[in-house]
């Protein structure tokens, strides 16, 4: 067994007290298998660790768990190839329903295998004084690889947005996100604009097609 085994056995084992549970993302992380009460138990020397193997469950890995919408497990699966991984991205998306897979049938614990402890970091041996240390050179640090930009949620439907190229609307909902002009006048309209700040134009009126009513007409 390995990590992402221990993990989801844990998992399982949390939920099993509590048939029917309703289970969010964020339920799994700061509830069910916090990494703080759990990291000795199943080996996790560091925190990255135990977020790697989350997102690998997330993502789909082994058919472990499900989540409710199908891309987000595509998003996890996209950043898990990265060269330089957001292993925590999984806590931009708390909110989304998960749940564990009835039919998975993790590995059983071998009973003869010792128990897993998390490697603690090699004490430095002791120094003589009859045989000085010698000082190595400090090597050249790799160039870090920049980060990835994070998708940033539509304002609406809280989707995430292309990244590879700006959005002007939201591929998912149609929702309006920068400036647009006037149909009228050709001046700027905010995306919460309904009219035109210049003319009093309405933000739907297309060119060539009858004016609507202005909010100073209806008035009268």
């Amino acid at each position: 067994m390995d990590a992402l085994d221990r993990l989801y056995r844990r998992i399982a084992t949390a939920l099993a007290r509590d048939p029917g549970r309703a289970l969010t993302i964020g339920d799994l992380y700061q509830e069910v298998v916090p990494y703080r009460l759990i990291r000795s138990e199943l080996g996790f020397a560091e925190l990255a660790e135990y977020e790697h193997a989350l997102l690998r469950l997330l993502s789909g890995e082994r058919e472990y768990l499900e989540t409710d919408r199908a891309e987000v497990m595509d998003e996890f699966r996209r950043e898990l190839q990265a060269p330089n991984p957001i292993l925590g991205i999984y806590r931009d998306y708390a909110e989304v329903g998960v749940q564990p897979n009835p039919f998975a049938q993790p590995p059983q614990p071998d009973p003869t295998a010792p128990p897993v402890v998390a490697s603690a970091p090699a004490a430095a041996a002791p120094r003589t004084a009859s045989a000085p240390a010698v000082e190595k050179p400090a090597e050249a640090a790799a160039p870090a690889e920049p980060p990835r930009p994070r998708p940033k949620p539509c304002p609406a439907c809280r989707s995430p947005l292309p990244v590879e190229r700006q959005a002007r609307f939201c591929p998912f909902c149609g929702k309006v996100l920068v400036p647009v002009p006037c149909a009228d006048c050709s001046a700027m309209l905010e995306p919460e604009w309904g009219f035109c700040a210049t003319c009093g134009a309405p933000r739907t009126a297309g060119a060539g097609s009858p004016p609507a009513s202005r909010p100073e007409q209806r008035l009268r």
